[in-house]
């Protein structure tokens, strides 16, 4: 019998136990390839105005996930040569050569990734179709979506998965070479000494939680995140990963302790088990719990994040972009053209229109603790406009007026997508404004939160008084703008088209319609890119922690063929099988809801944006994912102990 005929036999006979590694690999090759499918979907970068940015995030998360899917393979492919070392041992025993052994191992592993490779494209290619849809919804295009099987895609794919592919099967090829005969006999034998914990370490645990937590909740009122946000962000995660280390290092011990103190509870059959299983290994999961935390902080994170700035996205555009249509007054024939197409438009009336104007001139505001970004981004050009145009404005949006002011003083407009929008550290400071003749110094008496412009970046808006406001006027140049307020402006698209038309190339235009499909295309990008993420990595963190327990449950099999002789019945097995798993799954669960939440609590801080619902949304549809795993790998421990 050749090695080829052995290879084929082993898999042939042994197929029900490589079949959680082919679907492992299978799953892996399938996620990637529908991912690289629509990196290269002509349809979706057709339909995209900035084609290149879809292109570079489709690149950039596509590195991510298979980095990520390469990691995970190996580990899939560690568990499954853990549980075949003792039938390795076997055959050195009989008097294979380590040599043959290797390749026979290698040949298994090389077969499978191979098999696995072309399901998982076929499977893709499905797939693929299902999530170019999504997509589509999500960017709020109107495409039908046609099947089409990418060169570039089942290319890319099959090159880098040979490629590790052909790195797991060294890994297989190697394994003799690693450990002795004994080694290979008593793998699954391997235990662990009951663990002491440290009460120094614990205290230790949480206090680098907390810290770190506090931190984060104070980022934004401290100068030092201002200057050095990189550096003490890094520091932060370190300690709250840390933290979490120690604290299922020791804390959980401590607190596994105290439960077996309760003598009334501990003596209860099912705890007794469960409580000496997870204290024998305690140090051993410390490791992967913490890992486990911390994938499940990630994917939060991730998708909390960007389906938080997807829900929104309405609102968001509506405080940025207050007009529907807003553009450079350069004519009145111009004017009278765009007034009547807009007019003669009945499907979108019109509810106020308004021609005004405002100054752009320099001014000195590096006196002001807090500048807004526009202030730079505009050459330390401020924008300056009456007390009369503003009220007039604001009672247009609805928003509050402000009742008079004082030939020195100013109001500052200010509406900052990321930091405070109530920022009162400019108050009673003053601006220097400047003037071909004579400069004008005022000092700031209030701050408001709101846009009176449309655009993503605001200039710096200050009011002053009508007198000093038409003195300025007299040495600048005024830039009159004219803007429309139109119902259902979200779904304006074809009369956006025509106003854009029938202005000058030179015009400058901004219109609400315009700007909520960049940020709907856009937002939609992020939240699938992340979602489809945030599968992989649950999935990932799902498995990984299958694998971890089903490899001991198959190492306490004799354990619990002792219980069943005893007379303990399948049913309480699986009893205490599920509160040892349970543990297990729900302790990094919640530790990883706690870091995104606070994380996602600053986030939401810093930009002024109420998280809370989308973000209640997320955690919530991924603990009923997560809870699926918990479910499939006590049926499956509960199969392996009761055979």
């Amino acid at each position: 019998m050749t090695l080829y005929n052995i290879v084929f036999k082993n898999i042939k006979h042994n197929f029900s136990q490589y079949i959680l590694y082919i679907a492992s690999m299978t799953f892996s090759v399938m996620i990637y390839f529908t991912f690289v499918s629509l990196q290269y979907n002509e349809q979706i970068t057709a339909a995209l105005p900035e084609s290149e940015k879809f292109e570079s995030a489709f690149l950039g998360s596509s590195f991510v996930l298979l980095l990520f899917v390469a990691i995970f393979i190996s580990y899939s492919n560690s568990f499954f040569m853990k549980r075949r070392k003792k039938e390795i041992g076997l055959y050195s025993l009989f008097g294979v050569s380590r040599k043959k052994i290797g390749k026979m191992l290698f040949c298994e592993n090389f077969i499978m990734g191979i098999l696995s490779l072309l399901i998982g494209i076929l499977v893709g290619e499905l797939f693929s179709v299902f999530f170019t849809m999504i997509l589509i919804k999500l960017m709020g295009f109107s495409i039908v979506v046609k099947f089409s099987l990418s060169t570039n895609a089942v290319l890319q794919t099959v090159i880098l998965f040979l490629i590790i592919n052909s790195l797991t099967s060294l890994q297989g090829y190697f394994i003799m070479y690693r450990f002795k005969l004994i080694e290979l006999f008593h793998a699954e034998k391997k235990g662990e000494k009951p663990f002491k914990p440290s009460f120094i370490i614990a205290i230790l645990a949480l206090m680098l939680i907390g810290i770190g937590y506090w931190l984060l909740l104070n980022a934004y009122e401290s100068k030092s995140w201002n200057e050095h946000f990189g550096r003490n962000l890094l520091i932060t995660l370190v300690m709250i990963v840390a933290g979490s280390y120690f604290l299922f290092h020791s804390l959980s011990g401590f607190f596994l302790k105290m439960l077996q103190n309760n003598k009334r509870f501990y003596y209860k059959w099912s705890n007794l088990l469960t409580m000496t299983q997870l204290t024998n290994r305690l140090k051993t999961n410390a490791v992967m719990l913490t890992m486990i935390s911390v994938l499940n902080a990630v994917t939060l994170i991730a998708y909390g994040f960007a389906f938080s700035m997807y829900y929104n996205s309405l609102a968001t555009i509506k405080d940025f972009t207050p007009y529907s249509y807003q553009y450079t007054v350069t004519g009145t024939e111009v004017d009278d053209r765009i007034n009547r197409i807009i007019i003669n438009n009945q499907e979108h009336p019109v509810l106020f229109s308004k021609k005004w104007d405002y100054l752009m001139i320099k001014a000195d505001a590096t006196n002001l603790p807090k500048l807004p970004g526009g202030y730079y981004y505009f050459d330390e050009k401020v924008a300056l406009i009456p007390l009369k145009t503003y009220n007039q404005l604001v009672e247009k949006l609805n928003k509050p007026k402000i009742a008079s002011l004082k030939a020195a003083e100013a109001v500052s407009i200010v509406k900052n997508f990321i930091g405070s929008q109530n920022d009162n550290e400019n108050v009673n400071k003053r601006i220097l404004l400047t003037s071909p003749t004579e400069d004008q110094s005022v000092k700031v008496v209030d701050t408001k939160s709101l846009s009176l412009l449309n655009g993503d970046v605001q200039p710096f808006l200050i009011v002053i008084q009508d007198q000093l406001y038409e003195k300025l006027a007299k040495e600048n140049e005024r830039k009159i703008v004219q803007v429309f307020k139109i119902k259902q402006e979200e779904t304006s698209t074809e009369l956006t088209n025509k106003i854009k038309h029938a202005l000058p190339a030179e015009t400058e235009f901004s219109s609400f319609s315009a700007n909520y499909e960049e940020i709907q295309s856009t937002y939609g990008l992020v939240i699938f890119i992340s979602g489809f993420l945030g599968l992989v990595f649950l999935a990932a963190t799902g498995s990984i922690i299958y694998f971890k327990m089903l490899t001991e449950a198959t190492e306490d099999r004799t354990r619990y063929l002792v219980l069943r002789k005893i007379g303990i019945n399948k049913r309480e097995v699986r009893k205490v099988i599920s509160k040892q798993f349970s543990i297990v799954f729900i302790l990094p669960l919640i530790m990883g809801i706690a870091h995104s939440s606070i994380i996602l609590a600053a986030l939401s801080k810093i930009m002024d944006i109420n998280f809370l619902i989308p973000v209640m949304i997320c955690t919530g549809t991924y603990t009923l994912l997560y809870g699926s795993y918990y479910v499939f790998t006590v049926i499956s421990g509960s199969k392996i102990v009761n055979q």
